[in-house]
């Protein structure tokens, strides 16, 4: 499973955690539960509140990377943090 280069060192794959589906590391949170909730316009609080084993750090970095995968689509410059 291929791990999104930002989000290295924030999730992993193990077969005997949620079947091996891209989870943050310490919780049985998948990456896809996150990008979910975000598409669905939940905000980080309540994202947050729904999975208390997650931190803002996590819904923040998959925020930044989905800000990078879309400025890739559009062809513009990465910009700087």
């Amino acid at each position: 499973m291929l791990v999104p280069r930002s989000l290295k060192g924030l999730v992993s794959s193990d077969p005997n955690v949620v079947g091996g589906e891209l989870c943050f590391i310490g919780t049985r949170v998948p990456l896809e539960t996150v990008v979910d909730n975000l598409a669905a316009g939940r905000s980080v609080e309540r994202i947050l509140r729904n999975y208390p084993t997650l931190e803002a750090h996590h819904v923040e970095a998959v925020l930044r990377w989905e800000q990078e995968l879309a400025r890739e689509a559009a062809g513009l410059e990465s910009r700087a943090s």
